[in-house]
C-alpha cells in the first residue's frame, strides 16, 4: 500500500518568506497594468469631434480582480495620467480613482466586477461627473446629458473587455501572483448570467461603436465639406456683391461728373432706382456739405445751415485720396441711426484735376440676409460677416449678435486636429462651433459656423440605441440563462438525488430529461464509483469499529496510567489533588468533617540498602493492598504521595472510625513478615500523622498535608511505629 506524504503546515517564518515575494509581485502587477492602461489611454478611440472613448481603464478593472484597493488605486493613477494631458484637466484622477477604489472594495466583499462598476457609476460616478461638468465648464445641459451617456457606455465597454481578458488570462496570472481578493462563489445560474451578459454587452457595444464611428466619420467629412464649400461660396458672393456696388459707385461718380451740380439730385434719384442694394445715397460738395440725396425726402430733414460729413471717413478717403472707398461699419446720423457701410467715390466736374465732391451709397445690410439665404440653404449653418475692425456687419438672427457690435470669440483646441469657436457673449450660451474663416480682399471676414451639439445629437441617439439594446439583451440574457440553468440543473439534480438515496442494490434510474452525453457518461461513472464506495465504506466501517474498540481500551489504560501509580496500583498525586477538591466541596456543603492522614515506612531506605529493592517493592505493594482493603468506601481517597509516603483522605464520623482503621492498619503491618529468598523474614513498621477538621477548614490540600506532615514527624520523633493525630473540629 502506497504511503501518502504528510503535508506539514508552514511555520510563521515560512509564511513571511512566502508573503514577501507575493507582495512584491502584486506591486509589479499593479505597475505593469498601470503602464499598459496608460499606453492604451494615450490613444483614445475618436468617435466624433472631441468625443472619444478610452479603453485603458480596463487595466485597473483587471487589477481590482486581484489586488487590494491601495494597489488598484496606484494602477488607476498611472492609467489616468495621459488623460491629464489629453483632456487638460485633472478630474479624471477623481472619478476614475474613486472607481478603482470602489470596484476593488466591492470585489473584496464578494461582488462581481460588472456589478460593482455598475453600482459605482449609478450612485457615485455619474452624479460626480455631472457635478464636475456643471461647476467647472460652461457647457449647456445638452452637453451634460451627452457626457453622462458617453461615460456610462465607455465604462460598460472597458469593464466588459477587462472581464473577458480576466477569463482568458486568469490561470496564467494566478500562477504568477497570488490573488489578494477572495474567490467568487457563484451557482450555475449566476455564472451563466455573468458570462452571457459580459459577452453580449462587449460585442453589442463594440459593434455599435464600430458602426457609429464609421457613420460619424462620414458625417464629419460631410460637415467639413459643407463648411469648406459654404465659406468659399459665401466669400465669393460677398466679394462680388461689394465689388459690384463699388463699380456702381464709381460709375455713378463718372456720370455725375459730366452734369451740372444743380441736376445731381434728380440724377441721383434715377440712378438709385437702378441699385436697390443701396439703402440711401448722397452727394457732398467740396466743403463736405450734403447737396443731394436719394430718396429726396431725406433732404427735408437737413437744417438750412446744411449738414456736413467732413468727419466721415467715406468723405475724407474718397475726396482727399481720390479713390473708391469702402468704409467699416458705423452708425448713421441725419438719414437714420442704423448701422451702415458706406461706399464712396470722388466727383470731378468738367474733368477737373481735383475732385469737386463725392458720391456715397449706404449698403443695405439687410440684403446680406437674402444673400445668405440664397447661398446657404442649410439652416444648420450660421454666418457672421465682420469688417476689418471685427465689427459685426451681418449675423444670423439665432446668434443674437447686434450689427456694429464687436465680434468677440475664442478658439478652443481640445486635440491636435479640431478647432472650436466659442462666441464670447452673454446671450450666446457659450455654444461650441465648428467653423471656417475666410478673409476677403477688403479685409472683411466671413465666419461659417456649425454647432457642435448637432453632431452630438446624432451620437446621443446612437448611445440611446445602445442603452436600449443593452437593457433588452440583459432581459434576454436573464431568460436564456434561467432556461439554460434549468436545462442543465434538472439532470444533474436528478442524478445527485438518485446517487444520494440509492444503495446500488436495486440499481439506479435512468435520467428522464434531455441531457448532454457528457452528463450521461458522468452519471454512469458516478454509479460505478458509488458501488465501489459503498463496498469500501462497509470495509472501512468494520475497521473503524474494530479500531474504536481498541482505542477505547487504550484510552482506559492510558487514563489508568495517568491517574495511578504503576507499582502499587494506588492513585497518584495529581489524581489526589483533583479528587480532594471534589470531596472537600461536597463535605463543606454538608457541614461534615474530614480526615487527612499521611504515613511513611520506617527505615525504608535502610531496608532497600540491606535487602534490595525487590523486598522494598514487595513491602510497598503489600501495604498498598492493605490500605485499599481497609479504606474501601467510594469517597475514600488512597494515594501514593511519593517514594514511601502515602496519603489517605476520608470522611470523618462521630466514633473516630477512620482513626481506629488507621490504628488497625498500623498494627497489621507491624505484625506482618516478608520472606527474603526463603531464608529469613523481614518486618517493617509505619508511622502515621493524621489531622481531623471540618471540611470548611481549607479548600487547599497543602494546608491539610502540612498539618498531617507535622503529626507524622511527631510520631517519628516519638519512636516511630505509632499514630499521632490532632482534632481541629472544635477550632474550625
Amino acid at each position: 500500500m502506497a504511503i501518502v506524504p504528510i503535508k506539514i503546515a508552514p511555520t510563521l517564518d515560512e509564511e513571511i518568506v512566502q508573503a514577501e515575494p507575493n507582495q512584491t509581485r502584486s506591486v509589479i502587477l499593479a505597475l505593469a497594468l498601470g503602464l499598459l492602461g496608460a499606453l492604451l489611454n494615450s490613444y483614445p478611440i475618436e468617435l466624433a469631434y472631441s468625443v472619444s472613448l478610452v479603453i485603458g481603464n480596463l487595466a485597473f478593472i483587471i487589477a481590482a480582480a486581484y489586488l487590494r484597493p491601495t494597489l488598484t488605486l496606484l494602477c488607476a493613477v498611472i492609467c489616468v495620467a495621459p488623460l491629464l494631458i489629453i483632456w487638460g484637466h485633472p478630474y479624471g484622477f477623481l472619478t476614475f480613482g474613486c472607481e478603482a477604489l470602489f470596484v476593488s472594495y466591492m470585489r473584496s466583499r464578494g461582488r462581481y466586477l460588472t456589478t460593482a462598476d455598475f453600482l459605482y457609476w449609478l450612485i457615485i460616478g455619474m452624479p460626480m461627473t455631472a457635478a464636475i461638468i456643471w461647476l467647472n465648464t460652461t457647457e449647456s445641459q445638452e452637453y451634460l446629458v451627452f457626457s453622462l451617456f458617453k461615460q456610462s457606455i465607455n465604462a460598460v465597454f472597458y469593464t466588459a473587455l477587462g472581464v473577458i481578458l480576466i477569463f482568458v488570462f486568469n490561470d496564467k496570472l494566478n500562477v504568477w501572483v497570488k490573488s489578494q481578493q477572495p474567490k467568487l462563489v457563484k451557482n450555475l445560474k449566476q455564472y451563466l448570467h455573468y458570462i452571457l451578459w459580459i459577452m453580449s454587452a462587449f460585442f453589442v457595444i463594440g459593434v455599435c461603436l464600430f458602426l457609429s464611428r464609421n457613420l460619424n466619420a462620414i458625417q464629419q467629412q460631410q460637415v467639413e465639406d459643407k463648411l469648406d464649400i459654404s465659406s468659399q461660396y459665401l466669400g465669393r458672393i460677398v466679394e462680388n456683391y461689394v465689388d459690384d456696388h463699388k463699380k456702381a459707385v464709381a460709375q455713378i461718380a463718372n456720370e455725375l461728373s459730366v452734369i451740372k451740380p444743380s441736376r445731381h439730385n434728380d440724377a441721383l434719384v434715377k440712378i438709385h432706382q437702378l441699385y436697390p442694394g443701396f439703402l440711401t445715397m448722397l452727394v457732398a460738395n467740396g466743403e463736405a456739405n450734403i447737396v443731394a440725396s436719394s430718396p429726396l425726402s431725406l433732404m427735408k430733414g437737413i437744417p438750412k445751415s446744411g449738414a456736413s460729413v467732413a468727419d466721415r471717413s467715406y468723405f475724407t478717403e474718397a475726396f482727399f485720396n481720390q479713390s473708391v472707398y469702402v468704409s467699416p461699419v458705423f452708425l448713421g446720423r441725419g438719414f437714420g441711426a442704423d448701422a451702415i457701410i458706406a461706399i464712396s467715390a470722388p466727383i470731378y466736374f468738367q474733368n477737373n484735376a481735383q475732385p469737386t465732391g463725392i458720391v456715397e451709397g449706404s449698403l443695405n445690410l439687410n440684403l446680406f440676409d437674402q444673400i445668405n439665404s440664397s447661398a446657404a440653404s442649410d439652416r444648420e449653418i450660421d454666418v457672421v460677416l465682420t469688417d476689418a475692425n471685427d465689427n459685426v456687419i451681418y449675423a444670423d438672427s439665432n446668434l443674437v449678435l447686434s450689427t456694429f457690435s464687436k465680434f468677440k470669440y475664442s478658439v478652443e483646441k481640445p486635440d491636435m486636429t479640431h478647432n472650436f469657436l466659442m462666441i464670447n457673449s452673454n446671450s450666446s450660451n457659450n455654444i461650441r462651433y465648428l467653423y471656417r474663416q475666410v478673409t476677403l480682399n477688403n479685409d472683411w471676414k466671413i465666419f461659417v459656423l456649425f454647432e457642435h451639439r448637432e453632431i452630438l445629437k446624432l451620437i446621443e441617439q446612437q448611445y440611446l440605441t445602445i442603452f436600449i439594446s443593452l437593457f433588452l439583451i440583459f432581459a434576454l440574457v436573464i431568460l436564456l440563462a434561467n432556461q439554460f440553468a434549468n436545462t442543465l440543473n434538472k439532470p444533474l439534480a436528478f442524478a445527485l438525488q438518485e446517487l444520494a438515496h440509492g444503495d446500488g442494490k436495486a440499481g439506479y434510474k435512468a435520467i428522464p430529461y434531455d441531457a448532454p452525453t457528457e452528463f450521461l457518461t458522468l452519471y454512469d461513472e458516478l454509479q460505478q464509483s458509488k458501488k465501489i464506495l459503498l463496498k469500501q465504506q462497509f470495509i472501512l466501517e468494520e475497521k473503524v469499529n474494530k479500531r474504536t474498540i481498541e482505542l477505547n481500551k487504550a484510552n482506559i489504560a492510558l487514563k489508568e496510567l495517568a491517574n495511578k501509580d504503576s507499582l502499587t496500583g494506588l492513585y497518584n498525586r495529581r489524581y489526589l489533588e483533583n479528587k480532594f477538591s471534589e470531596l472537600q466541596a461536597i463535605l463543606s456543603r454538608n457541614n461534615a468533617s474530614m480526615v487527612v492522614a499521611m504515613l511513611d515506612l520506617d527505615h525504608f531506605k535502610k531496608l532497600n540498602d540491606e535487602y534490595g529493592h525487590l523486598i522494598g517493592d514487595n513491602c510497598l505493594a503489600y501495604i498498598s493492598d492493605v490500605m485499599k482493603r481497609k479504606f474501601d468506601r467510594r469517597s475514600d481517597i488512597v494515594a501514593r504521595f511519593g517514594g514511601e509516603e502515602f496519603i489517605i483522605v476520608a470522611q470523618s464520623d462521630d466514633q473516630n472510625g477512620v482513626l481506629k482503621k488507621l490504628e488497625e492498619f498500623r498494627e497489621e503491618i507491624a505484625q506482618h513478615s516478608f520472606e527474603n529468598n526463603g531464608q529469613f523474614t523481614v518486618g517493617i513498621t509505619i508511622s502515621i500523622g493524621a489531622i481531623t477538621a471540618d471540611a470548611k477548614f481549607s479548600a487547599d490540600i497543602d494546608d491539610w498535608i502540612r498539618l498531617a506532615d507535622e503529626k507524622l514527624y511527631q510520631a517519628k520523633n516519638n519512636g516511630r511505629n505509632q499514630l499521632s493525630s490532632n482534632n481541629l473540629t472544635n477550632l474550625s
